[in-house]
């Protein structure tokens, strides 16, 4: 006899036998073991794929050191044909047209290199694999100065995307807030790449805006952490302030920085606050002051009588005694003869206000009365973009552009 039966293979393998009178058991049967299989061919894929990715990245990071080495390798092999090419060409005329030999040089210099030419003694020096800082010469207040601009955008390093900057006095090497990169870099004072900081907690930047170094103590203003970070010359972080208290103690968008000789008090501009704070050399609430006159402080710098604000809101550079009251206002915007769009100025030695002007692409330079006196790069197109401005004791004036 021969009974009603169905006979069922599935794709592991598996052999179903089931009286084709109980066909609703039988599929049961089958759809767990379906289901089950399902899970199993899910499982591995999942893990073919995990497997995928890290041999993707491994070859990645691959390809980024063959990247780095093909550079480097190009960048030895023009190193000396670079050099070989521009002593020829000094070399080729006497010393009434040096300069017009450098000029011809300048127009098809690698974008590796920056040169700096000794006059005196005919020494080339080989700033090496920048392509980040370009080092120019201007005419500043009747004497030849040195401007050192950024000139490469990235997030690589030795790359920027810049707003301040500040100077070590003792090691003159030049401190640069990469905003858009959320880190502070660190350039010698040829402008070449040391190192950079910081991407740990808690002292991790939130748009770093202002720097200034007092002492061995590095101060970054966090314009979207709402304080500002306090770390040494090496990057090593130290601690904050600003983000405790009430809420007319704290911070709301910090720009600029200043830090008082006198005492170590630092004054902190906010934006948004409208006012100047100080804290402290122990980085404890002082007092705040300007709410009354400020429409937008950005940047500040302090004198051993003076304390100038530059304000964007209302477009002037404020003055406010050592006791933190008003005294008067300088430099307007828009009128002939004054100052651009601009979150950024310095004092040089002589006591003149040298403003990063964003608007018209130049350096303006006044008296401490307010009188323009110089407009660096006017009519060139030696900047871009400029935002942080600061002069080193080389009497050299630092520039970070977004060119």
């Amino acid at each position: 006899l021969f009974y009603p039966c169905v006979l069922l293979v599935n794709c592991s393998g598996r052999v179903y036998k089931a009286d084709i009178s109980n066909i609703e058991s039988l599929r049961g049967q089958i759809g767990s073991d379906f289901d089950d299989l399902i899970r199993k061919v899910n499982k591995r894929r999942n893990e073919l794929l995990d497997e995928l990715d890290e041999k993707v990245n491994e070859l990645l990071l691959d390809q980024k050191e063959t990247d780095e080495l093909i550079s480097d390798y190009e960048y030895e092999l023009s190193r000396d044909e670079f050099k070989s090419e521009f002593l020829k060409s000094i070399h080729e005329v006497n010393i009434q047209h040096k300069t017009e030999a450098l000029q011809k040089l300048y127009h098809h210099r690698t974008k590796h290199h920056m040169i700096h030419y000794e006059w005196d003694n005919d020494m080339v020096q080989d700033f090496s694999k920048l392509g980040k800082i370009e080092l120019k010469e201007v005419n500043y207040h009747n004497k030849t100065t040195q401007i050192i601009e950024s000139s490469k955008r990235g997030s690589k390093s030795g790359e920027i995307k810049p707003l301040g900057v500040t100077v070590d006095d003792k090691s003159n090497n030049i401190f640069v807030a990469d905003y858009e990169n959320d880190r502070v870099q660190v350039f010698d004072s040829n402008g070449k790449y040391l190192y950079k900081f910081c991407d740990n907690e808690p002292g991790k930047m939130n748009r770093p805006h202002g720097i200034v170094i007092y002492g061995d103590k590095v101060y970054v203003s966090q314009f979207h952490g709402k304080r500002v970070n306090v770390y040494d010359v090496k990057g090593n972080y130290i601690d904050q302030f600003g983000n405790h208290g009430s809420e007319s103690e704290t911070m709301s968008h910090p720009t600029g920085l200043a830090v008082s000789h006198k005492n170590g008090d630092i004054y902190v501009c906010d934006l948004y606050r409208d006012v100047v704070f100080v804290y402290t050399n122990e980085l404890k609430y002082k007092v705040s002051f300007g709410k009354s006159k400020l429409y937008g402080p950005k940047d500040i710098a302090l004198t051993q009588g003076r304390i100038y604000v530059l304000d964007v809101g209302n477009p002037c550079v404020h003055i406010f005694n050592t006791d933190l009251s008003y005294s008067h206002s300088i430099v307007s915007r828009g009128s002939d003869g004054q100052v651009g769009y601009s979150y950024f100025f310095t004092l040089d030695i002589e006591g003149n206000i040298l403003i990063s002007d964003l608007e018209r692409h130049v350096i303006s330079v006044f008296t401490a009365e307010g009188e323009l006196i110089d407009e660096i790069g006017k009519g060139s197109d030696i900047f871009y973009k400029q935002y942080g401005i600061v002069i080193d004791r080389m009497n050299r004036i630092i520039v970070v552009d977004e060119k």
